[in-house]
């Protein structure tokens, strides 16, 4: 099986997409292209080159949905589209709607709902990471510090906002990865490395580390992670931080709030009131971060046992299932256990 991969630049460094990568690896042989929303247009033509001269048996488009737009005119079929939340939630209907030939992979149940209104073939799907192993850190007020990559610095959340957030939660150190999604919006870095407070907390910074190793180690420290954008696609840093037991603060907007419990898993605040946060005892805290890491044990053994589901929809092979949405395999296990109950009455 010849499948062809499109997917997002800035993937290519951070391996975001690694995991839908290395299943479709296990289907057939993978050509990765790579492509970014923010560039000129003209620089997707390759990809489009690419469709008319060659052959495939499957495209995926994870978050690239505007190159499978341009390729729909010219007969696209049989091809999954993954869009992310933070890029697709104000795309109008009509954009939707052409894709009638194609299929989507949801990692958000409201953009999976939205898609079903209109009437096209979603399957819903919540993407989990192996738990890491457990950090010891103390949950005693004094010791408090976050971690936050801020990137989007023009607009909230932003350094600023976390810092007000870290006083209001009495957080009393905030390390800041200064690396914004847009180079030109770098506009405050070079401030952060010249002082030692913000907001009247303790500050320290960086930027691109040398290694992945040592960006997590900077990164997964701290006991509070703040998520970077008002929404998300899948928001891998926000599910590595659960997964090291990091209590995750972030806007009640998807994804985080249809991965994070507020106030058992994480914290959600109001966009709108940001600084209306909870005083928690570090009693909470640490149930808190418990909570957080079995939150992604659980969800990574949802994942796994979804992954036949997963590889059934890839394919399109017909297999039914009981419904499309995340918890599916949920509702297979339960009336395959109903029924060995049954038989299992029946020999007696």
């Amino acid at each position: 099986m010849k499948i062809c991969f499109v997917g997002h630049k800035f993937h290519e460094r951070t391996r975001s997409s690694d995991f839908i990568q290395a299943i479709l690896r296990e289907l057939g042989e993978v050509t990765v292209l790579n492509s970014s929303p923010d560039e000129d247009r003209m620089s997707d033509d390759t990809i489009v080159l690419e469709y008319l001269n060659n052959k495939y048996d499957l495209w995926v488009f994870h978050q690239t949905e505007y190159i499978a737009a341009r390729l729909v005119p010219l007969g696209l079929r049989n091809a999954v589209i993954a869009p992310m939340y933070d890029g697709a939630w104000s795309r109008p209907d009509d954009f939707f709607r052409q894709f009638v030939n194609c299929r989507f992979l949801s990692y958000s149940r409201a953009l999976h709902t939205r898609l079903q209104r209109l009437d096209q073939r979603s399957a819903s799907f919540e993407y989990w990471p192996a738990p890491a192993a457990p950090v010891a850190r103390s949950t005693e007020r004094e010791d408090w510090s976050a971690f936050f990559w801020e990137r989007r610095p023009l607009i909230m959340p932003n350094a600023r906002t976390v810092a007000q957030q870290c006083r209001a939660l009495e957080i009393g150190r905030l390390h800041i990865h200064a690396v914004p999604d847009f180079p030109e919006e770098a506009v405050s870095a070079h401030g952060y490395r010249q002082r030692d407070r913000l907001g009247g907390i303790a500050i320290t910074s960086s930027t691109w580390f040398d290694s992945a190793e040592a960006f997590r180690e900077t990164s997964g420290t701290p006991l509070f992670h703040f998520a970077p954008r008002l929404y998300e696609g899948i928001g891998m840093t926000m599910l590595e931080a659960m997964a090291r037991g990091q209590i995750v603060v972030a806007p009640d907007r998807p994804t985080a709030n249809e991965y994070i419990g507020h106030l058992s898993s994480g914290i959600l605040y109001d966009p709108e009131r940001p600084l209306d946060l909870p005083e928690l005892s570090p009693g909470e805290v640490a149930e808190m971060s418990a909570a957080a890491r079995q939150r992604v044990v659980r969800g990574y053994e949802m994942w796994q046992a979804d992954r036949e589901r997963l590889v059934s929809f890839l394919l399109d092979d017909g297999r039914r299932w009981p419904n499309t949405d995340a918890g599916a395999h949920f509702g297979l296990a339960i009336r395959q256990a109903a029924r060995a109950r049954r038989m299992k009455a029946m020999r007696k």
